[in-house]
């Protein structure tokens, strides 16, 4: 299945350091998957979506494949009305959750 790292609260320019250092720690052991599970995010900002974009272009340099898992509400907003949603591979919604 590959590696999967949760992320919770809020993410933007304040706390988007620390979840490019747990993305980068991640993706040192490179991994064939790695799922971004944001089911626990309730807001992310552009500094969230770039160091996603950053954890992106080293997974896919490296061979791994990235997804973002668990998309709802303001986030998932934010990653299609700035197509990002065309960049990532996105896991689908389990029905009931």
């Amino acid at each position: 299945m590959g590696e999967r790292i949760a992320f919770q609260g809020r993410i933007t320019i304040e706390t988007s350091g620390e979840m490019r250092k747990r993305l980068l720690n991640a993706l040192r052991a490179k991994p064939a998957n790695l799922s971004v599970d944001l089911s626990g995010v309730s807001y992310i900002d552009s500094s969230a979506l770039a160091t996603l974009v950053e954890a992106f272009r080293i997974a896919r340099k490296q061979g791994t494949k990235l997804t973002l898992a668990g998309l709802h509400d303001q986030p998932q907003y934010f990653v299609q009305v700035t197509h990002m949603d065309q960049l990532f591979d996105i896991e689908a919604q389990e029905v009931g959750a």
